[in-house]
Parts: structure tokens; sequence; C-alpha cells
């Protein structure tokens, strides 16, 4: 009978009970196994962190240069997308190119009491069957004694039998379909329940292996994790006054006008009036769009002669801020290509040619203009919109950092990218450009693959709040599961931070009702803490529930979630800076601040933090 994707993988990497957090030190990570177990012949988009000795650029040239070696009658290697930064690279690859491509490139593979081992299996094929017999008897077992079965049977599996049975399913189920078509493709679990013998699973993981085994033995391990390239979520009048804003803007006549906030999202509307000052100039400094970093800082503009790359050359060169010419744009790409294989950091300058655009260009969809005017809409007297106030920095400068795009393959990868070129721009002058970053995103985050707030998103987080840059999240939206069809129980649920508010620097923001927060307390749907790995989070709330502010083409209207909550906290650290000039610079001390003034709305910890936003008390703190 058929058996799920998810367990099967489960089963091999964790054990019949579970207790394994990961399967040891292997370098693919279980999400990463999940993913081929779904789709086993089709490419899943990876992030690939190169071993601390190994720089981004070369080992990406190496992974490119040995999968084209894999390359087959019809195949391109182009499809494998591989790109690079500092410090991680992005690849789309079969899972055939992972296993004898990448992981030959670990330290785990280059472990000579692995490889030993590894040498072993292929000679004594009878080892590698009897595993897989087991898994073939586990899912023909009757379900009241699959779970007894898979105690018994699985007690003895090591993790690396777990690791090379698992393997060479996904093989296996790569290779076949759907009865009665040609192409569609099945599950590793629909495949295994076909499977009658473990004969031709062996077969193929013997290929592999011995492939791997040919490798190039390298002195120094290249790569160090695989994971998932993960896609994230884009998790006014009443809710600036519930933060007593307005009140500390009066009292103190704060002026953020030499506040510089980047705001990472779906893209700001720069057309609409309230991003004007009075004398009616644009406070967008620069927008960037990140949605195409991909195809800049990838390996396949090695070679310009190829239609795909004057395909690509010319979608990068359409919507720029400055005109950029063919001859122009090819000496761009193919450069920051060469700079990959021969070990050069990236290049910043040449990628802004192409990521700088004009700010009045439309936005993805509202999300960021409605985040960026909860931070700095200027209404004026509010005739324009009546009823409707200020943001909390109504003449704050705002930079537009465009991340999520009208396509779904908005990826972690673009987000590290233009995180990245935040420290670049601070880094490349005297003074500090940015002052703050607003994430009004979320990534689950997934316990079995990564110690909490260490993933790649959250570490480069940490790195730019060590810069000075004040990083402010949102807790996410994944504080109640509802019931579903199939009976499963809804309810509120703890340890549900996501990425990258699980960072400990970051100021994680969990959202409350703006008009009674005292009675109403945690919004239902905001994340609760603490973190897995038992920190407090989030560190404060604000309001989040339907909270008013500007949407494109002149709009305004209402949205929720913690997404709102956290730019009422980048406008409040703004605040701070623009009145106290010895702030800047300094994220750790602003975070304390916030939440040491923060209004208890009696609440768990781990629900409110240290309790609602208050500026007025922040300021008056000083």
């Amino acid at each position: 009978m058929p058996v799920s994707s998810r367990a099967l993988v489960e089963l091999l990497l964790l054990g019949p009970t579970n207790e394994r957090r990961q399967f040891l030190d292997s370098p693919v990570l279980g999400d990463v196994f999940i993913a081929y177990a779904v789709r086993p012949s089709q490419r899943v988009d990876l992030l690939i962190t190169p071993d601390k000795a190994s720089p981004a650029g070369p080992v990406a040239f190496l992974i490119a240069s040995d999968i084209s070696d894999l390359e087959k009658p019809g195949y391109s290697g182009e499809d494998s997308n591989i790109a690079y930064l500092h410090g991680l690279i992005a690849a789309r690859l079969f899972f055939e190119e992972l296993l004898q491509v990448v992981v030959p490139m670990t330290s785990w593979w280059n472990d000579l009491r692995v490889r030993a081992r590894l040498n072993d299996h292929i000679i004594t094929s009878t080892h590698l069957k009897s595993r897989i017999q087991a898994v073939i008897n586990w899912v023909r077992a009757e379900n009241d004694d699959a779970e007894a079965f898979a105690a018994q049977a699985f007690a003895s599996f090591t993790a690396l039998d777990g690791f090379l049975t698992l393997a060479g399913i996904i093989l296996w189920a790569a290779t076949q379909t759907k009865k009665g078509t040609a192409m569609a493709p099945v599950s590793a679990g629909d495949a295994l329940a076909r499977l009658k013998s473990p004969t031709p699973v062996v077969t193929l993981l013997a290929k592999s292996l011995k492939r791997m085994s040919e490798k190039r033995k390298v002195k120094t391990p290249q790569v160090w994790q695989i994971a998932l390239n993960r896609k994230p979520m884009i998790a006014l009048d009443r809710s600036v006054p519930s933060v007593k804003g307005d009140a500390a803007r009066t009292l103190f006549n704060v002026k953020c006008d030499r506040i510089h906030w980047a705001v990472l999202d779906s893209g700001i509307d720069a057309t609409h009036p309230v991003f004007q000052d009075a004398s009616g100039e644009c406070r967008i400094i620069k927008a960037y769009d990140f949605t195409s970093i991909r195809r800049i800082v990838n390996l396949d503009n090695l070679d310009v002669s190829t239609p795909s790359f004057k395909n690509r050359l010319r979608q990068l060169r359409a919507g720029r801020e400055r005109e950029i010419t063919v001859r122009e744009g090819t000496h761009i790409l193919q450069r920051l290509a060469e700079d990959a294989a021969n070990d050069r950091r990236i290049n910043w300058e040449l990628v802004e040619r192409f990521i700088s655009i004009d700010p009045r260009t439309p936005p993805a969809h509202g999300h960021g203009t409605h985040v960026a005017g909860i931070i700095g809409a200027y209404n004026g007297d509010g005739k324009q919109y009546a009823g409707f106030c200020n943001g909390l920095c109504p003449d704050i400068k705002l930079y537009d950092f465009r991340v999520f795009s009208k396509t779904s393959e908005d990826t972690e990868f673009a987000i590290i990218a233009a995180l990245q070129f935040v420290r670049y721009l601070n880094d490349r002058s005297t003074y500090m450009k940015i002052h703050g970053v607003n994430l009004s995103l979320s990534i689950p985050h997934d316990v079995r693959n990564y110690a909490c707030g260490r993933t790649p998103i959250c570490m480069e987080c940490e790195r730019l709040v060590e810069s000075g840059v004040v990083v402010v999240a949102p807790a996410g939206n994944l504080g109640y599961t509802f019931a579903t069809s199939q009976g499963s129980y809804g309810g509120y649920t703890a340890f549900s931070i996501t990425d990258p508010g699980n960072a400990e620097s970051v100021i994680t923001v969990g959202a409350t009702n703006p008009y009674r927060p005292h009675t109403y307390g945690v919004s239902f749907f905001s994340s609760r803490g603490p973190t897995g790995d038992g920190r407090l989070k989030p560190d404060l709330v604000a309001p989040g529930e339907r909270i008013e502010s500007c949407l494109p083409e002149g709009g305004w209207g209402e949205l929720d979630g913690t997404s709102m909550a956290a730019p009422h906290v980048s406008g409040a650290a703004a605040m701070l800076m623009a009145r106290y000039d010895d702030l800047i610079g300094e994220p750790r001390k602003i975070k304390k601040i916030l939440c040491d003034t923060a209004t208890d709305l009696g609440r768990d910890r781990s629900f409110q933090g240290h309790g609602m936003l208050d500026v007025l008390r922040a300021l008056q703190s000083m």
C-alpha cells in the first residue's frame, strides 16, 4: 500500500521513534530529502553553504563544471541556475546531481572512515539489499503492525544505512512514472509501493556510489551543508496613537529627515502622495529589484553566446534606472561570473547597475506600500485621506528593496542578497546610509534542520546588526492553526516564531489589537514563543489588526498581521535615533530601550514579550 514520502524520510533519517533531530553529521538536511522524495524526478532549489575554508565563488564554479560533465543528450546544465553570494550558493539540482557532485565535496564524504564504510557497502550489496527489503516489508505491513514492525526492523539501521537506503529509493523513484502515462512522475512513497525486489534500487545506488568514489580528492572540503532555498511569506490612523507615536513626535519635536530606513518587501509605490514631503519631493531615495539577483550572479553568464544568455540579458536590461547597452551588460554579467571562478568577492558596484530601478516602477503588490506607510506616510492636514493620520515618521527617507515579485520564485537567497547589499552601501560610505531595515516577511523554521536562530537568513541578520543596523522582523502569523477537513485539531500554537524573527539580535514583533490591547491582549494569529532553544521571543508587541495605511495607485485601506506590527517598531527605533544621535549605530541599545519601556499587557512573556510598544516612554527614558 502507498506510504507518504514524508513518513518514509522520517523513518529512515530519524528512526522508528523519530529520536534524532537530524541524522548525525550528514550535510544534506532533512527538508531536502523530503522535497526530493515528493518530487524524485524534478529539480529542487537548494542553498549550499561552503565549508568555512572555501569561498563561495570557486565552489559554485566547481559545482557548475562537474554538473556539465554529467550532461546527457537534450539536457542543459543552464537549468541548474547556479548563482553565488558571499558565503552562499543557490542551485536547482536533480537528486542524481546532488548525490554525485555536491555530496562528495563535503567534509562528511571526505572522512576516511565514512568513505571506507561506503566502499564496503558497494562491495557487499547483500547488506544494502537487506536494508531495502526491510523498507519494502514495512510498506506492506498492515497498519496495526507497521509501527511495531518498524521498531524492530529498523532498530539496527545506522545513520549511514538510512542515508544510502533513502538515496537509493529516491534514485529509483525518479525513473518511475504513473501507470498509463509516459511522463507523469510519482513520489518516492508511491513508487515504493510497487517495488517488489531491492535489486533495481541497489543497482542504481551502486552506480552512483561508484561515481561518487571516483570524484576528485580534495585536500580541503568544499561544502558544509545543503538546505532548501526556502520561500518566504509576506507575513493607520488609530494605531500610531496607540503606541503614543504622535504624542512623542509632538512633545519631543522629533525630526526624522536624516534617518534612512530600508523596507525589504514587495515594493513601494513612490507615486503615492503620502511619500512626498511638504515641498513635493519624493522621500523614496532609491529602489532596488532583488527578484532578479539569481540571474545576475549566475555562473551560466560565463558563456555569452547562448540564446538563453541573450534572453536573460534582454530581461535584465528592461526597466533599469540607467540604460544599459548590450555590450555593457554582457561585460558586466560575464565579469561577475568570472569573479566567482577567480575567488573574488561579489562586485556590488557592478550588480547595482542591474538592480537599480526607477522608484516609480509599480510594485508587485500592495504589501510593501502598506508597510512603508506605517513607518513614514505623510498625510499633511488629513485632507487627502480624511480621518487618517501620518505614519510614525512622516519625514523619514526610505529605501525600497524589492524581494517579492509577481511570480512564486521568491526565495531566501534574494533576501540574503538584499541584506548583504545594505552592508555594502554602508561600508562604502564614511557615514551610515541606511540606519535600519524592516523585514515584514516570515519563513517557518524547521527544527530538524537548523538550530533555532542559526538559519542562513538569521545569521545574515546577525551580521547586519553587528555592523550597526537596526533589524526589525515580525514574529509570524502561525499562532493559531485551524481545523482541517481531515479532522485535525485547530488551536493556539506555542514555539511558532518564524525566521528571521528567531535571530537573537533582531527586534521581533508580535501583534496586538490597536484599540483595546489590554482587553484583547495578543492577536490570535500572532506567533508565540519562546524560541525552539528557549529564548524569549517575541521581544514586544505592536498594533497588527485592521491597520490602516496607504495602498498602491493612491489607495488607502486595512491589512492585518505581524507584518503590520513590525513597521511600528521600525518607526519607533527611527525616532530614537533622530532624537538621540548617540544611538545611531547602536541597534542593541535601541532594542533594550524599546523592550524596557514597553507596556505590560498582563499576558505571558512568551505571548507578549516585554509588552506593547510605547514610543513616548522610550523617548522619555533617555
